[in-house]
């Protein structure tokens, strides 16, 4: 690990090249999100191309579980072969994963693909939160981190109305929301390559591959797969008793053990050192990062279904109801850096954040198929402000808790602790929602409408289904409510573990004392002797 400390990647630059730098980042984090909010949108148009049924969720699910399967290593990748060319790989799969599933001509082959995606995309995350850590110190990060969460906030409500612009071109628009992000992502490399300074990395391209854990690669890698792919396919396409997913289970569940053994004794350079978790306070951060994160992603893809499939609205109306969240998190984030930055802590921030989330994740609990667009409007901008207080500042938070040469790991093992939050978030709302809408159908419903609405390939208006529509409308409303009503026990113990999270002071760079100044120091300290 000496190796590793010595080669020190912070950099300081200029005002202006720092700016350039920063605007380099946000790009790149301003498409990758972009990428992820546009196929949200497009997914009940993807379905009916592809006939995904129920299952197109899988869309996101495979892009966070690429996401989630290589978290662990973009750290401790990027300490030995540098930043730069790690984000640029990263750059890489999201723009070949998001070109070949625009070509996609079955589920499968869409699934796969995004889990690409999600591999480049869940590195871009992480490397840009990495490398902003690197230009600037953690009491001067608040004045920036507004460039960081205006690319959010832009990337995440332009998204929803360039689906509905692409949509709108006919039957096999949804294919060019796949390829725009890829070409802004393109031109964004070739700039970022040239005016993104970044130190580089001493040392071979042999010994550099020499430092990787490679046992605790494959093993991390190959046990979250095995627990993740059960976890999500279990109850909709294996039974949950089936041989299938009980072995992966099991399997999985050996790997993940057999990594941390060898985190703890092997591992000489560990992906995931242990001691990020002996700490409470930043544990606890970890284990609030994957519920909140849980949350949030749960209300990116089923808002959209919320408001499309029971309230019937197109995919640009959606987009409009959405744009109050996602909005208001961008300008909090900004508000929220600057609140940070004066007060040198960023406690009050954090705590102001998750009571606001707990107070919008509650007004959600109020939608129903006849909720005034006033009640939207104001739950979501709630919501939405709690949101941009939370993602940025609880970052620099366990920053500033984590010893220097662990800002790497410690921010992509809050990446990977937020990415199993999506998963297992995702995987049992959709499980939960799916089941209770089951269950809400009457029984006297025809056993063929009854099938179709199951498999999610029934459309609202189908001739001969008339009678039954407000039965299934309602149904489908009774297993997004039951969703809504789960999020708010989840953030609410996200509020109450603040008590373990102390207001840690932000410190700035050490004051550099000049050469005159240390001759001076050296005399005077003779001369007293």
């Amino acid at each position: 690990m000496s190796n590793l400390i010595q080669q020190n990647q912070t950099l300081r630059l200029p005002f202006s090249r720092l700016i350039t730098a920063y605007l380099c980042l946000a790009s790149i984090y301003f498409i990758s999100i972009l990428d992820v909010n546009s196929v949200a949108t497009a997914l009940p148009a993807i379905s009916k191309s592809l006939g995904g049924g129920n299952s197109i969720t899988w869309t996101g699910t495979a892009y966070v579980m690429g996401q989630t399967a290589f978290q662990a290593l973009y750290g401790r990748l990027s300490d030995i072969f540098g930043r730069k060319p790690v984000l640029m790989a990263c750059i890489g799969s999201l723009i070949i994963g998001d070109v070949l599933c625009g070509f996609a001509r079955n589920v499968t082959w869409l699934y796969v693909c995004r889990a690409l995606s999600g591999i480049g995309g869940g590195g871009i995350s992480s490397l840009v939160q990495i490398t902003a850590s690197d230009l600037v110190s953690l009491k001067k990060r608040g004045k920036y981190q507004g460039i960081l969460s205006c690319a959010i906030g832009l990337g995440a409500s332009t998204g929803p109305f360039v689906t509905a612009g692409l949509l709108s071109t006919g039957r096999e628009g949804w294919r060019w929301v796949f390829w725009v992000p890829p070409m802004l992502a393109a031109v964004c490399m070739a700039v970022m390559w040239v005016y993104l300074p970044l130190k580089p990395v001493a040392g071979c391209y042999s010994d550099k591959l020499r430092k990787i854990d490679w046992f605790g690669l494959v093993t991390v890698v190959n046990g979250v797969l095995f627990v993740l792919i059960p976890i999500n396919s279990g109850g909709s396409i294996f039974p949950w008793n089936s041989a299938l997913v009980i072995t992966l289970i099991v399997v999985g569940a050996a790997l993940l053990v057999l990594f941390v053994v060898v985190e703890i004794w092997i591992a000489k350079i560990p992906m995931i050192p242990l001691r990020l978790f002996k700490r409470l306070s930043t544990t606890t951060i970890y284990l609030q990062s994957a519920l909140y994160n849980g949350v949030w992603q749960i209300d990116l893809y089923f808002l959209p279904i919320y408001f499309q499939d029971v309230r019937s609205f197109t995919p640009l109306q959606s987009a409009l109801y959405i744009l109050p969240l996602l909005l208001t998190q961008s300008i909090a984030g900004i508000a929220a850096g600057q609140i940070m930055s004066r007060l040198s802590r960023p406690g009050p921030v954090i705590y102001g954040g998750l009571a606001l989330w707990l107070l919008g994740a509650g007004l959600k609990v109020l939608f129903s198929r006849t909720t005034p667009i006033g009640v939207y409007v104001i739950s979501l901008i709630i919501e939405g402000a709690g949101v941009g207080f939370i993602l940025q500042p609880a970052l620099v938070a366990l920053q500033a808790l984590s010893n220097p040469e662990d800002r790497a790991v410690a921010t992509s093992t809050r990446n990977l602790m937020r990415m199993l939050g999506s998963v297992f978030g995702l995987a049992i709302s959709t499980t939960v929602s799916f089941e209770v809408m089951k269950s809400g159908l009457p029984t006297e419903i025809p056993a063929s409408l009854r099938d179709r609405v199951i498999a999610g390939t029934w459309e609202r208006g189908e001739l001969g289904s008339e009678l039954w529509e407000s039965d299934i409308m309602n149904a489908k409303l009774k297993g997004l409510h039951t969703v809504f009503i789960m999020l708010v026990p989840i953030m609410a113990l996200c509020l109450l573990s603040c008590i373990f999270i102390p207001n840690v002071v932000l410190k700035g760079d050490p004051k550099k004392i000049d050469a005159k100044k240390k001759v001076e120091n050296i005399i005077s300290e003779q001369g007293i002797r």
